[in-house]
């Protein structure tokens, strides 16, 4: 039972990738600098990308410093409990990061293209 459902989560990632691999988002456009030696569109769209992502790895460490917290805390009911309410909270920043993605994503492609 266990194989298959890391199966069945290999192969739906894969599915996920082929549809993303598929989908242009006007990010060819960036270069990766953000000088102002480009348009004006790839050097916002660079300045929001590396914000972006910025943000989502403050969000990464803060749920695996929320993670690192509960190891230590020796299950102690008050310590754990304030410590998953850090991993809910970074859990639910790390989703809203994905969702603005595809929100500026789309209006990147749709306004600049």
């Amino acid at each position: 039972m266990k194989k298959s459902l890391y199966a069945i989560a290999w192969m739906s990632l894969l599915a996920i990738n082929n549809v993303n691999a598929a989908i242009t988002t006007g990010t060819e456009k960036v270069d990766g600098s953000l000088s102002s030696n480009g348009t004006l569109e790839s050097t916002v769209q660079a300045w929001v990308w590396n914000l972006l992502g910025f943000i989502a790895l403050i969000a990464v460490l803060y749920w695996l410093w929320g993670w690192f917290n509960i190891l230590t805390a020796g299950w102690d009911d008050d310590k754990v409990s304030k410590w998953k309410t850090v991993i809910i909270n970074s859990l639910i920043w790390i989703v809203v990061i994905f969702l603005v993605n595809l929100v500026v994503q789309f209006l990147i492609t749709t306004i600049l293209a």
